[in-house]
């Protein structure tokens, strides 16, 4: 059985998560421009012109009330898949660059009398080269005033928001009180829906599945690019496996040798191999590594995945929800200080994972990330070390934490793997 592989259904936004997020932040709703967001928040997708990246390609209109319906503002050319995908009824369109004419209904004696009945002479425009951002603002501000919002308390995304587009929400509403509402999106992307939990969970089955066709493959000789092309098929096999049909994207990082860093030397016995990988589903990237060695390894290089090793089991003891996640960064360092490796000195000690342009999503596993573990997140958390002369050596699972428990997406030992 396959599965619908263009986020038709997925609907992660927990309204009523919303609603309490925004009411504490004194928000009366919030506006998502950016595509990665408008995504979570209609499960679907805003269209071509949002790959330019700038404010004005999309809108998703998202009411504090969460009996309240969302309004999305989207490229002509995108409203019917649009609306089909996300069940959103009030959906505003601007023009964008492509010409589509409906004749599907239109009679007439020729091709050209139906065109110009569905198109009279009168309604031709000049068409824009992408969007006209001073058209999709001046949308947002008649809806906004449509939907009682235009003088509101509204939040949008600052940390997404370009300089150059950053005043055209002040002027196209001025009477809005604009606000940045990156942390409150941020947080609310943190916790999964079962749906989102899925694809993060296939993701790293399909990832895992790679690394041991990779690892299966160590020998002298092999190159980073013959490992990665291994796991590329093997993990895209996988996901079709998992009902996925669609491309699966495999990503990622193999190191082999004593440079710690790119792709390194083709094998030879006694290197260390990192193999950091992940896969894409749906646009959900897990994010997993395991180090290997190729033959014996040596006493140092034994020392330093050990105690990487025992650093991750020690932190991992606090990954459960209620933990602040600087608990989880500050007990993985004090076990590397502790086993006589006071020089080790890393920023976060893993991430969220999600649906984003980079694998790497807030919140962070960093000494000041005062934020708590809760049931919902997905987070990779990593251990890793660089160590010129002996290698590029890695620790990481991707974990779904529940209300009880957590459960680790990959079932391959986390020891230094051997490979003779």
């Amino acid at each position: 059985m396959t599965r619908e592989s263009s986020f038709m259904g997925l609907r992660p936004l927990n309204r009523q998560r919303a609603q309490n997020l925004m009411q504490a932040a004194g928000l009366d709703g919030i506006v998502l421009i950016q595509p990665e967001s408008i995504i979570y928040g209609a499960g679907a997708r805003p269209g071509s012109a949002a790959g330019w990246r700038r404010a004005g390609a999309a809108f998703l209109i998202v009411p504090a009330d969460a009996s309240e319906p969302m309004t999305a503002i989207v490229g002509d050319f995108y409203v019917e898949e649009f609306g089909a995908a996300s069940g959103i009824g009030d959906v505003v369109p601007f023009p964008v660059w492509v010409d589509l004419i409906d004749i599907a209904s239109v009679r007439g004696r020729s091709l050209v009398d139906r065109l110009s009945a569905a198109r009279p002479s009168e309604q031709v425009r000049a068409k824009p080269a992408t969007f006209d951002r001073e058209e999709s603002f001046s949308l947002l501000a008649d809806t906004l005033v449509r939907r009682g919002l235009g003088a509101a308390r509204i939040g949008t995304e600052h940390a997404f928001l370009p300089a150059s587009d950053a005043a055209c929400f002040t002027d196209a509403c001025p009477n809005v009180r604009w606000s940045d509402a990156s942390g409150l999106v941020s947080r609310l992307r943190m916790i999964k829906s079962a749906e989102e939990i899925e694809r993060l969970s296939s993701a790293a089955q399909a990832a895992e599945a790679g690394a041991r066709a990779a690892i299966a493959h160590i020998r002298p000789g092999c190159t980073a690019d013959e490992l990665f092309a291994i796991f590329r098929r093997a993990s895209t096999q996988r996901a079709i496996e998992l009902g996925y049909p669609d491309p699966a994207y495999p990503v990622g990082t193999i190191t082999i040798g004593p440079g710690a860093t790119g792709k390194g030397r083709p094998a030879e016995r006694g290197d260390i191999i990192r193999l950091d990988l992940a896969c894409a589903i749906d646009g959900y990237v897990s994010d997993c590594a395991r180090t290997a060695v190729l033959g014996r390894p040596s006493e140092d290089q034994k020392a330093i995945h050990e105690a990487l090793h025992n650093a991750f089991e020690s932190g991992l003891e606090l990954l459960r929800p209620g933990v602040a996640l600087k608990e989880v960064h500050e007990a993985a360092m004090r076990s590397m200080h502790a086993q006589g490796f006071d020089m080790y000195c890393r920023g976060h000690f893993g991430h969220g994972v999600g649906a984003s342009v980079f694998v790497e999503e807030w919140p962070f596993i960093a000494a000041d990330e005062t934020t708590e573990i809760e049931p919902g997140m997905v987070l990779s958390y990593e251990l890793p070390w660089y160590v010129r002369g002996l290698g590029a050596f890695m620790v990481e699972d991707q974990f779904t934490i529940g209300r009880e428990s957590i459960e680790a997406c990959w079932a391959l030992s986390r020891e230094l793997l051997i490979c003779d």
